[in-house]
């Protein structure tokens, strides 16, 4: 028998990967797997592209691309430009990055509770120590994040601020503005998660709080 890593052998099932499997079963219309309609996916004439995107390209991703994406970003707000952009195949992908950068074995990681399956499993798959955070009505409790900065230093705060998962809180602006100062006088990095943002169908503020972070950095 081949003798696996530490790391390989405490990897347990995917929670996302059985979910979307039982979207696969006869009959079943899942909201769960925030799976998109298909007849509503565009329809590509594979005649028309050009030849060199059959190839591979820059690794971080086309330069008109990141130069758009960083355009829309700059639109919300944030300090962007296309160096700083970085184009993924999925959350998954950034996930996966982040945990590389910033856990080791033990590492504190910040972040509501409850929050996003596949992070927590990222995260742990990479060591860390989950701690979580309790929300408010509003937001994050930022409270609670000064307390756990007294007891460890954690690598930094995940959040997904507009329509959480799996909760469904959208931050208020001052939340989102208090969260960014709490980040920036503690000096703790902040991985924004924002998936849903463009799925809003009332006014409320939709702001990044990266965009609202003036020290410390931010994914």
């Amino acid at each position: 028998m081949p003798q696996f890593s530490q790391r390989a052998n405490q990897l347990t099932s995917s929670l996302i990967r059985e979910i979307l499997a039982a979207t696969q079963q006869p009959g079943v219309i899942s909201f769960a797997g925030g799976l998109p309609a298909t007849d509503l996916l565009p329809k590509l004439n594979w005649s028309s592209v050009p030849f060199d995107t059959e190839q591979y390209g820059m690794s971080e991703g086309e330069p008109a691309l990141r130069e758009a994406i960083a355009r829309d970003a700059q639109k919300l707000g944030i300090r962007c430009t296309k160096d700083q952009v970085l184009v993924l195949s999925g959350s998954q992908q950034a996930l996966d990055l982040v945990s590389k950068l910033f856990i080791d074995p033990a590492t504190p990681v910040a972040m509501e509770a409850p929050t996003y399956l596949a992070a927590l499993q990222s995260f742990r798959f990479f060591g860390a120590d989950i701690r979580g955070l309790p929300t408010t009505a509003t937001g994050l409790d930022c409270d609670a994040l000064r307390a756990l900065a007294r007891e460890v230093t954690p690598a930094f705060t995940y959040l997904i601020p507009t329509f959480q998962n799996p909760s469904g809180l959208c931050y208020s602006r001052t939340a989102r503005e208090k969260v960014a100062r709490t980040l920036d006088e503690l000096n703790i990095p902040l991985i924004e998660d924002e998936p849903y943002r463009e799925l809003c169908y009332d006014e409320v503020d939709r702001t990044p709080v990266c965009a609202l972070v003036e020290r410390t950095s931010w994914v």
